[in-house]
């Protein structure tokens, strides 16, 4: 991999030949002789491009000059030179960005040149700075020397280096996460003797000395940073469940990869142990596994799975190739509570192993098909003491396939795959013989599946149309039924049989077609995921449409089951013409050739001359000779005008036949409810009034009016809608109707800009019904909500409460939210158990961050101080006056920084209801209960490319230490431990440049 190209000086010595293109964007202090061979070269361009045309196998990517000063065009020995001179010259190469005083393209070799003040940016966002860069475009490596790297949170340097295959290798290489930390000298630094820097900060280093401070303190053989996914780590300390207890993830570096050895230990426990590998090559490897001794003072049953220990692990490896793919994925997890940091969001389930391995090919132009697929996907249970927990999805046990995704092509086409496994899978309840074998069974299966179509090319005559088409898949288990004697017969299968055949002809406006098609499942499975409902059913379906001209066309349809010899369904004949733009009639009629019955006449008729619209249809049943129903909608729009009804008339069958005297008959609802509405639409600004009326009995049933005003960034809405006492009349769908009583709701919102002030009001007119107000008011820029809210019942005040709410949001300074509800006197109310005619405060919340001290910024800056968490008061019900405190996470912490920008935090937190512990607490103001509150400290120190925390919590008799290397060490502990930073700080920019 890491075989030297030829020295830079050599740089047009031939070494390999691929694909690239030249393509100019724009360029900046072009002089007149720049623009005229700039001309010369857009004509001589598509010349090289037939030459050598960009593909993307090659690396085919565009070059596009930004800016340059000067550009020459030479041929030398044959080889087609382009030379670039700028201050630099600026470039962009497929999300690429390139500078350097002079840039070479050799266009017959495809190697790019830089050279004086190289700065090349990939799309990773490494950023290479370097005296001289040559790249080689068919496979993106380049040669460089004095490098400077920036990749990530990384620094590295050395004289000479190389990539290839997306690793750069860095000779006499100097690397430190701490360089834009300010230091005057770096905290810790690594020289070494060869670097490899793997896509996604995984670097390791040979032949290395460890610079604590610049001096030289240690020497290893070899080391692995790999701070992306994973960070090294070392925490201790001691809890009341585990006593004394450490956790450490140490880094190592090995042929087959690299990774975290992971030791676990506590002191009322044991020994703990895993590891968390990373594979290097062309497969994504990760393989994780971590064994933590059972939990100190429990009494386990036998079913729990953490009696024999807690088992995490999460295997997985994919090998992406042009002609192939494998793939697999083994997982487990006993428990996400113990260290929810490993195999967080990896799944699993307790006392089960999941495994699912997959072998198959790909298709290519050298060989498209047959394509082979290998499963093995199923689970091991480790505790059969436990009721099992069977996947509903099938286990495939193995399951093999051969597939000719395409087959024969051409006018006949024949496609199919093969598929044999075992499986194991709940059974199929319906099945007899499977209920035998129990709910959860395992059989192998068979599985036959093609496909095969003919359509002629070119057909016997004009006008002709004919296809057929047929799919089977059979699927044979190696289950058998059992005779009356409780003897084995023929093994069970499933067929799916789907076959059609279809005719056409088309004479000049005349088209007939006919279609066949037979579908067939027959047979029974064994298993539930499997299940398909018997049937069979044949059809022929017949249609011919007359259409002469684009306004009239006529078509007929019909349809005949062969099974049960019946036409069915019923066959329609429509008619639609349209002679004008703006009128539109279509009729369709169906009747029952079986009964010979005419069914439904369904016409309508439409009328569209701007600004008119009319819309009416009109339902018949022709055997009755019965009205069924007629709908009416029209509109008028004169812009920016618009007036619009509806309703429709429902014929009443049964009515039709009264022979009774109309005094008699009761009156019930035929007509739907009359939808009047109109509007003025001018730009910027909509009102509009609809009301609904019942014709039946000429009720209102609801009146709105909508308004609203705008005029950037004000805006005035205004809404009412007026729901009327209403009585409807029984009808078919609803035989015996509800009162519907009076309402008046609605709003008027005002908005000046930032404010929004809004009125809100439900008003209830029938006896016994509330009243509701809200007048609100609300500030856009952060939050900031205040809502007044009163309700009248029976002509007494009810419930009348102020409610705000406030946040601040403000990026990279802080985010609060406050919220509050006071409630205001009110009269007696027998009804309620608390105190309404006295004033109280029914809740406060505060949660975010609070800023009394401003968080520094540089070391001259004073200490800062800021409270975060939850807090909240809940007023308990009971007329004690008490209320409940809860506190999540909630505490102040003070901040201070030093020369070079190291940073201390130190908090104390606390957290009521209280959760650990043997006895759990409750907390009640105006007193405690007696009780103090047991807080956690906190300490943390950040130097931006390393940290460490303290931690003691005195609720959990808890103590804990934890380091981390990296330049966002800090920002890992605390993101580890759900603490926010004071002022909302983003770990390291204060610390860095």
């Amino acid at each position: 991999m890491w075989a030297m190209k030829p020295a830079l000086g050599s740089r047009y010595r031939p070494t390999r030949a691929g694909k690239g293109h030249l393509t100019w964007w724009r360029t900046g202090a072009a002089s007149p002789l720049l623009s005229f061979l700039l001309l010369c070269l857009i004509f001589l361009a598509p010349a090289f491009a037939q030459e050598n045309p960009p593909t993307p196998e090659a690396g085919g990517k565009k070059l596009k000059i930004l800016e340059a000063e000067r550009l020459e065009l030479r041929n030398e020995a044959g080889e087609e030179l382009v030379i670039l001179v700028g201050n630099p010259v600026k470039m962009e190469r497929d999300g690429e960005r390139i500078e350097a005083f002079r840039v070479i393209y050799n266009r017959t070799r495809k190697r790019l040149m830089l050279m004086g003040g190289v700065r090349y940016q990939d799309k990773q966002g490494q950023l290479i700075e370097a005296g001289e860069l040559e790249l080689f475009t068919d496979d993106e490596s380049f040669e460089a020397l004095e490098v400077k790297i920036e990749s990530g949170e990384f620094f590295l340097s050395g004289p000479i280096c190389q990539r290839a295959a997306g690793q750069i290798l860095l000779q006499e290489g100097y690397l430190t996460p701490c360089q834009r930390c300010e230091q005057e000298e770096a905290d810790y630094a690594f020289q070494a003797r060869e670097v490899v820097l793997y896509p996604g900060d995984r670097i390791i280093a040979r032949g290395v000395w460890v610079l604590l401070r610049g001096e030289r303190t240690l020497y290893l053989p070899v080391l692995l940073l790999f701070l992306n996914e994973r960070r090294p780590k070392l925490e201790f300390g001691q809890s009341e469940s585990d006593g004394v207890f450490v956790a450490a993830d140490l880094p190592y570096v090995s042929d087959f990869g690299i990774g975290f050895t992971l030791l676990r230990y506590f002191e009322q426990r044991g020994w703990g142990f895993g590891f968390d590998h990373f594979g290097i090559g062309a497969a994504q490897e990760r393989y994780q596994f971590l064994y933590l001794p059972p939990p100190a003072g429990q009494a386990l049953p036998d079913s729990d799975p953490r009696k024999d220990g807690i088992f995490k692990y999460r295997l997985s490896y994919k090998l992406e190739e042009p002609d192939r793919r494998i793939e697999g994925l083994i997982l487990r997890d006993d428990s996400a509570q113990d260290e929810p940091r490993f195999l967080q969001g990896a799944g699993g389930q307790p006392d089960y192993t999941t495994f699912l391995i997959e072998w198959a090919t790909r298709a290519t132009p050298s060989h498209p098909e047959p394509l082979y697929r290998l499963t093995l996907d199923g689970y091991i249970d480790h505790n059969p003491l436990a009721l099992p927990n069977e996947r509903t999805t099938p286990q495939r046990l193995p399951e093999a396939e051969i597939t000719f995704p395409r087959g024969l092509e051409g006018e006949f086409r024949l496609n199919g795959r093969v598929l044999l496994g075992y499986y194991e899978a709940p059974s199929n309840p319906l099945n007899r013989s499977a209920r035998r074998l129990g709910p959860y069974i395992g059989a192998g299966r068979l599985w036959v599946e093609h496909r095969s179509s003919y359509r002629p090319a070119t057909p016997p005559w004009p006008g002709l149309s004919f296809s057929v088409e047929n799919t089977f898949i059979g699927r044979y288990y190696s289950t058998q039924n059992l005779d009356e004697n409780g003897n084995p017969t023929e093994f069970e299968r499933l067929i799916r049989w789907n076959t059609s055949a279809s005719l056409g002809q088309t004479l000049g406006a005349f088209s007939l077609n006919l279609r066949l098609s037979r579908n067939v499942v027959e047979g029974e499975t064994p298993f539930q995921f499997d299940y398909e409902r018997p049937q069979r059913n044949s059809r022929l379906e017949g249609s011919f449409s007359f259409n002469p001209d684009p306004l009239f066309s006529f078509t007929a349809r019909a349809s005949r089951d062969l099974e049960r010899r019946v036409f069915d369904p019923l066959a329609e004949f429509a008619l639609t013409s349209r002679p004008f733009l703006w009128l539109n009639f279509t009729a369709s009629a169906s009747r029952d050739i079986e009964l010979g019955r005419w069914g439904l006449l369904r016409s309508s008729l439409g009328l569209t001359p701007a600004p008119f619209s009319l819309n009416l249809s009109y339902e018949r049943q022709l055997e009755l000779g019965l009205d069924r129903l007629l709908t009416l909608s029209a509109a008028y729009n004169p812009l920016p005008f618009n007036f619009s009804l509806r309703t429709s008339y429902r014929y009443w069958d049964v009515q039709e036949k009264e022979t009774r005297p109309p005094e008699q008959i009761p009156l019930i609802a035929r007509y739907d409810p009359l939808e009047l509405s109109a509007s003025y639409n001018p730009p910027g600004n909509t009102t509009s009034l609809t009301h609904s009326r019942d014709l039946n009995n000429g009720q209102a049933i609801r009146t709105e009016l909508n308004l609203v005003l705008q005029e950037a960034p004000n805006t005035f809405r205004l809404r009412q809608s007026f729901t009327h006492l209403y009585q409807p009349l029984p009808s078919l769908t609803n035989p015996t109707p509800t009162t519907v009583p009076a309402v008046l709701d609605g709003l008027a919102q005002l908005t000046l800009s930032l404010h929004t002030f809004v009125f809100a009001q439900t008003i209830g007119f029938s006896p016994g019904s509330e009243t509701r107000f809200r007048l609100g008011y609300q500030y856009s820029a952060d939050l900031l909500q205040a809502d007044l809210l009163w309700n009248y019942r029976e002509g007494l005040l009810r419930n009348p409460r102020l409610t705000v709410r406030a946040a601040v949001r403000e990026p990279e300074i802080f985010i609060n939210e406050v919220s509050a509800e006071f409630h205001f006197p009110e009269s007696e109310n027998p009804l309620t158990l608390e105190d309404d005619t006295q004033a109280f405060l029914r809740f406060l919340r505060f949660t975010g961050e609070l800023e009394l001290l401003p968080a520094p910024l540089r070391p001259e800056d004073p200490p800062g101080l800021s409270l975060q968490g939850f807090v909240g008061l809940e007023r308990l019900s009971d007329n004690s006056g008490r209320f409940r405190v809860t506190l999540r996470e909630f505490g102040p912490t003070i901040s201070f920084m030093g020369q070079e920008k190291p940073r201390l935090f130190y908090r104390i937190v606390w957290n009521a209801p209280e959760s650990g512990g043997t006895n759990p607490k409750e907390f009640f103001l105006p007193n405690l209960e007696g009780t103090l509150l047991r807080p956690r400290f906190d300490l943390i120190i950040d130097r931006c490319c390393w940290a460490f925390r303290a931690s003691l919590d005195m609720l959990k008799q808890e103590f804990k230490f934890s380091f981390a290397l990296g330049g966002e060490a800090a920002e890992f502990l605390f993101n580890q431990n759900n603490i926010v930073l004071p002022g909302g700080l983003k770990l390291p920019s204060p610390g860095g440049s």
